[in-house]
């Protein structure tokens, strides 16, 4: 219980230091690629999907970090209709971080929508991360 406990402290630091180095200047700058695999929800424990549902009316960004591993989560918020995924066109290092690119795709012109609210997100599974995690959204 105390472990689960510090993780989600972790992950809430994370979100707030993401939040306030927003506004300090980084190169984005390629070293080299980064391996990842975009995953499902099911792999993260019931608590990080309780954030997450918490979470998927309002763009966030925000990561999970296991023992050998980091799942990065980015959503996009509440979109009008269904309809929307995300391309993850990649994920590499930087200088002083690691870099995450991705982009919010809508429904094509001929593609059949629901008119229900839909809250895209994506799961990024890495090696584990130790540097600055930034967004490239």
């Amino acid at each position: 219980m105390v472990e689960k406990i510090c993780q989600i402290v972790c992950i809430t630091l994370l979100i707030v230091l993401l939040g306030g180095c927003m506004f300090m200047e980084a190169s984005d700058e390629k070293i080299k690629d980064r391996a990842f695999v975009v995953v499902n929800a099911e792999v993260l424990p019931e608590e990080i999907q309780n954030i997450i549902e918490t979470k998927k009316t309002e763009a966030f960004q925000m990561a999970y970090h296991e023992a050998n591993a980091t799942y990065i989560i980015l959503g996009y918020g509440m979109q009008e209709t269904s309809g929307y995924s995300i391309q993850v066109n990649e994920v590499y290092e930087g200088k002083d971080s690691i870099w995450v690119d991705a982009d919010l795709i809508g429904p094509r012109k001929n593609d059949v929508v629901e008119s229900e609210p839909s809250y895209p997100y994506v799961i990024i599974k890495t090696d584990k991360i130790e540097q600055l995690i930034r967004f490239k959204i």
